[in-house]
C-alpha cells in the first residue's frame, strides 16, 4: 500500500512538472548584438551639401554603419569591438537610424538617403554634445543643390526630441495560454470541445495558434461566434478567446491529446557602438533589428467513453448473433440500434449520463429478454463492459403414433415433419417410443404419414403445430385405425349358398300359395 502511495505521489509530481513546462512562456531574441564586427571597404559619397562628402561604411556582410566622429580617419577593412556604455548612442541616434536609410526611403535615391542619415547623426551629436562634426556652412548657408538640408535638419531634430529614449526600443513580451475551465475536452453534439482558451499577453498586438495531433475535421470556434475548419495557423488578438472542437468520429483510442501552441513575435531596434582595433579610426554605430518571440503551449485531453456490449447465451456465456438491440438515453431517445454478432458491439464517444439497453428481437432459438439493462458513464467511469443474456428456448415436440382404440404406441409408420416453406425438418420411422424433436426455430410445422404401420389403415391427416415464444412444447398424437378382416372363400361354396337360399325362398313361396288356396275353399 505504501509503495502504491509513493508511486501516486511521484506520478503527481511528474504531471505537475510537465504541466508547468507546457504553459511556461519562452522568450527568444532572434538577433542579438555581436561582440565584434568586420568592416569592409568604404566608398566616397558625393558632396551634396556645402561641399561636404564622406565615405559609405558597411560590414563585410552588408550591414550599414554610421560614423560617430567625423574628424577621425574613415573606418574600413578592419575589425571593431562592441563598446559598453557608449557616450554617443542614445534614443535619438536609434530614432534617426530607424527612420533613415536603409529602413526608410526619404528621397527615393539611396545615395542621397544614406547621405541624409549620416549627416543627421552628426548634427544630432553636435546638438547633444556641442561637437563640431558639421559647421554652420553645412547647417545654414552652404550650397544645397538637391534640397537635402531640410531632410537632414528635420531628422536630426526629431532624433534630438527622442534623445532621452532608450537606445533600444525592444520590449519584453510574454504570452501564456490558459483553458478557462480546465484542459479536459467534453463531448457535445458529436464533437469533443475544449473550454474557452485565452492568452495572457504583454506587449504584443496579436499571436498565432497552431495545433498538434489535430485530426481532419477539427474546428476552431472564435469568441463562441465564428467557426471554421482548422487547416493551418490562425491569428488572434489578445482579447479574443477560442475553443477547439474535435470530431468524435476521428478519435479511435481511449485517450487522445491535442497540443495547442501559441507564438507571439515583436520587432524592435537597438543601436550599438563599435570601436575599430585601430583607435585612430572612427567609431561606428550599427542599428540592429531584433525580433523577440514568446511561446506558450497547453495540452488538451480527450478521454473517450467506450461501452462494450455483449449478447450472450445464459448457459454457455458465449456471444450469440442475431439479436436486435437498441440503446436509449435517459430521455428515451434512441441513440443506436444494431444486430448482435459473435463479437462485442462497441459504442464510443457517448456523453456522460445514464443509458438503457433493450432487446427488440431475440436470436433464433432464444427467448426474448424483456429486461432492461441500465448503465451510467461519468468522469470516473468512462469505459465499461455490459453483458445482455438470452436463455435458449426449451423446444420439445413429442410425436407419437397410436392405435386409435387402445392408444398404444405403434412402430413402423413412416412420418415426415415440414416447416411452413415445405422443407422437410424430420423424416423418421416410429418405434414404440415417441419421436422427439428439439431446438426448432419459430415457425408453423406439419406432420404427415407416408406409410402406415402394418395392419393399420394410412392416416391421410396433416397435423399442424406452431413454435413461438409462448408455445415451445407440443405433444402430437397421430392415430391409426386397424384394417377390417374379410375371410377368403372359393366359388363352389358361394354357389351352394346361393342355391340353398333360392331353394328356401321357393319352398317358402310354395307353402304360402297352398295356405292361401285352403283358406279360399273354406270360404
Amino acid at each position: 500500500m505504501e509503495g502504491e502511495l509513493d508511486m501516486k505521489y511521484l506520478k503527481g509530481i511528474v504531471t505537475f512538472i510537465l504541466s508547468f513546462v507546457l504553459i511556461t512562456t519562452m522568450i527568444i531574441p532572434v538577433n542579438a548584438a555581436s561582440e565584434t564586427i568586420q568592416l569592409g571597404k568604404a566608398y566616397k559619397t558625393k558632396s551634396y551639401i556645402a561641399g561636404v562628402n564622406f565615405s559609405y561604411k558597411v560590414t563585410t556582410d552588408g550591414r550599414y554603419l554610421y560614423c560617430l566622429n567625423r574628424h577621425k580617419d574613415t573606418a574600413q577593412n578592419i575589425q571593431a569591438k562592441l563598446v559598453s556604455n557608449s557616450k554617443y548612442i542614445n534614443g535619438g541616434v536609434t530614432y534617426i537610424l530607424k527612420n533613415g536609410y536603409p529602413n526608410k526611403s526619404i528621397t527615393g535615391d539611396k545615395d542621397k538617403d544614406y547621405y541624409i542619415t549620416q549627416t543627421a547623426v552628426w548634427w544630432l551629436i553636435d546638438l547633444v554634445s556641442g561637437s563640431t562634426n558639421l559647421g554652420d556652412n553645412f547647417k545654414e548657408t552652404g550650397s544645397d543643390e538637391y534640397q537635402l538640408r531640410q531632410h537632414v535638419k528635420r531628422l536630426a531634430y526629431d532624433g534630438y526630441s527622442h534623445r532621452k529614449d532608450a537606445s533600444s526600443n525592444i520590449k519584453d513580451i510574454s504570452i501564456e495560454l490558459a483553458a478557462v475551465n480546465g484542459t479536459a475536452m467534453t463531448l457535445k453534439n458529436n464533437y469533443y470541445t475544449s473550454s474557452s482558451i485565452k492568452a495572457n499577453t504583454k506587449n504584443i498586438s496579436d499571436y498565432q495558434v497552431t495545433l498538434e495531433n489535430a485530426p481532419e475535421g477539427t474546428k476552431i470556434l472564435i469568441n463562441d461566434v465564428v467557426e471554421s475548419t482548422y487547416t493551418k495557423a490562425f491569428t488572434l488578438k489578445p482579447e479574443e478567446s477560442f475553443k477547439v472542437k474535435v470530431p468524435a468520429s476521428s478519435i479511435n483510442n481511449t485517450e487522445a491529446t491535442i497540443k495547442v501552441n501559441a507564438t507571439a513575435m515583436t520587432t524592435g531596434y537597438a543601436t550599438y557602438e563599435y570601436q575599430p582595433v585601430n583607435t585612430n579610426m572612427q567609431n561606428v554605430a550599427l542599428l540592429e533589428k531584433v525580433e523577440k518571440k514568446a511561446n506558450s503551449s497547453i495540452q488538451l485531453n480527450i478521454d473517450i467513453t467506450r461501452v462494450s456490449i455483449n449478447k450472450t447465451d445464459t448457459n454457455t456465456k458465449q456471444n450469440i448473433a442475431g439479436a436486435k438491440m437498441v440503446l436509449k438515453d435517459s430521455n428515451g431517445t434512441v441513440i443506436a440500434s444494431w444486430v448482435s454478432t459473435v463479437n462485442a458491439h462497441i459504442i464510443k464517444n457517448l456523453a456522460y449520463g445514464s443509458y438503457t439497453i433493450e432487446e427488440t428481437e431475440a436470436p433464433n432459438g432464444y427467448i426474448l429478454n424483456k429486461n432492461v439493462t441500465n448503465f451510467t458513464l461519468s468522469e470516473s467511469q468512462k469505459t465499461l463492459t455490459v453483458y445482455f443474456e438470452n436463455a435458449p428456448k426449451k423446444v420439445v415436440v413429442n410425436i407419437s403414433k397410436l392405435d386409435q382404440n387402445t392408444n398404444q404406441q405403434l412402430a413402423g409408420a413412416v412420418l415426415v415433419v415440414k416447416n411452413s416453406s415445405g422443407v422437410e425438418i424430420a423424416h423418421f420411422t416410429t418405434t414404440e417410443n415417441s419421436y422427439v424433436i428439439t431446438d426448432l426455430p419459430n415457425d408453423t410445422y406439419t406432420v404427415e404419414e407416408i406409410t402406415a404401420p402394418a395392419g393399420y389403415m394410412k392416416n391421410n391427416e396433416k397435423i399442424s403445430f406452431t413454435i413461438d415464444d409462448n408455445h415451445l412444447s407440443h405433444q402430437i398424437n397421430f392415430l391409426n385405425a386397424k384394417e377390417v378382416y374379410v375371410p377368403d372363400t372359393d366359388v363352389s361354396a358361394v354357389s351352394s349358398i346361393i342355391i340353398a337360399i333360392l331353394g328356401i325362398s321357393i319352398i317358402g313361396l310354395g307353402l304360402g300359395f297352398i295356405e292361401y288356396n285352403v283358406k279360399a275353399q273354406k270360404i
